[in-house]
């Protein structure tokens, strides 16, 4: 790990360094403070929180910087896509993972040259990335991509152009055992080529720390979770997506430093951002990914409070540990099969689980309503919305769909329409 680059982003990141990134990335720079410093603006007080926007202002300055340093040290980086891939098994390589799924709408237009424009924006914006000269696939020497959709599959094809790239086959379901066979297969694979590419062989002893290590990431984002099952939420929903979100992009040790003291300060706050009696809004759907963060900021910026999510860049990758009942390799082997197999994505059919999941939530944080966030082009959510709202409805909850991408064209149209749907839970809340 970096746990002894302590000081590195406990301070304000050095922007000077924006001046040598490509016109595109330095826009994508910008939007992200934009967004950034309209959060901190809004901070209710919660001073842990300045290490977050700190570390997403500096995500292609300072921690470029402490990544170019780890890879001159011979430390191996490993560009990951999506929540398939086993990040205890890069640590336990001695590799370093980065996240490359982009929230941004300024590379897309580059990417439009090889990709259809009707195709998902986190596809296009991720690709466009790469063609925009983003120093984190600069950086990355290898890619490891699932093929948890058609786009992502394609999006591969493309990739292998420009870096060397590796697909994780993720099967269309989870409830037979050829699937999860295949799975395992694929995932003492991937065990097997990460210890080629590092040279690192991946032992008993690296793997369990680094199992311990990622699962003490999850039960730091449970805890802040937890606080928001409270009548009165004392943090915005916006900045829990933020923490969650840079866990992708900060070195391991030092997240679970500062994670521990915003979640001990929000703990103890004893007010909250909105009147206990405000509309309590869960966020299901497609990911909402840095800086695009529309939709989140609407909903609180509507009245009411976000106080949980379904997204695969939020709860779904932190709600479940990896449950070890010995430490062999084979037993930690296949526990991170299962835990990496059942995070009911919308790309697996029949899906079940994830409407279960669902519904606990709605009763877990006292759910007014729900908003379903879908990616223009992003089928497979767009799909099993329609199985999602008839659950809900079903149980007496409210679903509005915002299908949308990462422009801000439609911002107006949107904040109407959940203007809207907060005044419906509102009434019925009252009623």
């Amino acid at each position: 790990m970096e746990n002894d680059r302590e000081g590195a982003l406990d301070s304000q990141p050095d922007k000077g360094t924006a001046q040598e990134l490509s016109p595109t990335m330095q826009e994508v720079m910008a939007r992200i403070a934009e967004e950034v410093d309209s959060m901190a603006a809004g901070n209710p007080g919660i001073a842990g929180m300045k290490y977050f926007y700190d570390l997403a202002r500096g995500l292609y300055t300072t921690r470029v910087k402490e990544l170019e340093a780890a890879r001159a040290s011979g430390r191996k980086l490993v560009g990951v896509f999506c929540n398939f891939v086993p990040e205890e098994l890069v640590l336990a390589a001695g590799a370093i993972p980065i996240r490359l799924c982009s929230g941004s709408q300024e590379p897309i237009a580059t990417a439009e040259e090889v990709l259809p424009r009707n195709f998902c924006p986190a596809i296009k914006s991720s690709l466009g990335m790469l063609m925009a000269g983003s120093p984190h696939f600069a950086l990355a020497d290898v890619l490891i991509t699932p093929t948890t959709c058609d786009g992502k599959k394609k999006m591969a094809e493309v990739l292998a152009e420009h870096k060397p790239t590796w697909v994780l086959e993720v099967p269309h379901t989870t409830v037979t055992q050829p699937a999860r066979e295949l799975w395992l297969s694929e995932i003492r694979n991937l065990k097997k080529n990460l210890e080629e590419f590092t040279g690192n062989r991946i032992t008993k002893k690296a793997l369990r720390a680094a199992i311990e290590l990622t699962n003490r990431r999850r039960a730091l984002i449970r805890r802040l979770y937890e606080v928001r099952k409270r009548e009165n939420v004392p943090i915005w929903g916006r900045d829990v997506l933020l923490s969650t979100n840079l866990w992708f992009h900060d070195d391991p040790e030092r997240w679970i430093r500062h994670m521990e003291l915003l979640c001990d300060e929000v703990e103890a706050k004893k007010e909250g951002v909105r009147d206990a009696n405000a509309p309590r809004v869960l966020l299901t759907g497609s990911p909402v990914i840095l800086p695009t963060w529309k939709i989140p900021r609407l909903i609180e910026e509507s009245g009411a409070i976000l106080v949980a999510d379904e997204i695969c860049t939020g709860a779904k990758v932190v709600w479940d540990p990896v449950y070890v009942v010995d430490w062999s390799m084979d037993e930690m082997m296949l526990s991170l099969a299962d835990r990496y197999l059942m995070n009911s994505c919308a790309c697996f059919t029949p899906n079940r689980a994830r409407i279960e999941r669902l519904l606990q939530f709605v009763k877990d944080f006292k759910v007014s309503g729900v908003l379903n966030h879908v990616l223009m082009g992003c089928y497979i959510y767009a799909i099993e919305g329609r199985h999602i709202e008839k659950s809900l409805m079903e149980k007496g909850t409210p679903m509005l769909t915002i299908e949308t991408d990462y422009s801000t064209e439609d911002v107006e149209q949107i904040r109407t329409r959940i203007e809207a749907f907060v005044e419906m839970i509102q009434g019925q809340k009252a009623a």
